[in-house]
């Protein structure tokens, strides 16, 4: 699901139409309906806080959301790096982490 899905989501959770959210957050329907259809990672500013603050979430949190890949620090990246490096210990990495085979690599 992406960020966009996620938003529709929960507006619809709120159990408000966007054009009903659009009013309510004081923001053009079109430019609501145009963030929602794909740009939410092109919104300004101002207008990703008119739509945080109407859904009670924090910018970070939109950030967070499905369909966005938290960036990962050195360590992490190391760590990843080095996984795919040894394909003959990612069965037992995965078995120690109790991840699914699928969800390997």
């Amino acid at each position: 699901m992406s960020r966009e899905e996620e938003l529709k989501r929960l507006i619809h959770q709120k159990g408000l139409t966007v054009k009903a959210f659009a009013r309510q957050i004081d923001m053009p329907y079109s430019t609501l309906l145009s963030i929602l259809n794909g740009s939410v990672g092109g919104a300004s500013l101002d207008n990703a806080i008119k739509i945080c603050d109407g859904l009670a979430i924090g910018l970070d949190s939109l950030q967070n959301r499905v369909g966005h890949t938290p960036r990962r620090d050195a360590r992490e990246q190391r760590l990843v790096e080095s996984y795919r490096a040894h394909p003959g210990l990612q069965a037992a990495v995965n078995k120690l982490l109790d991840l699914e085979e699928e969800d390997a690599g």
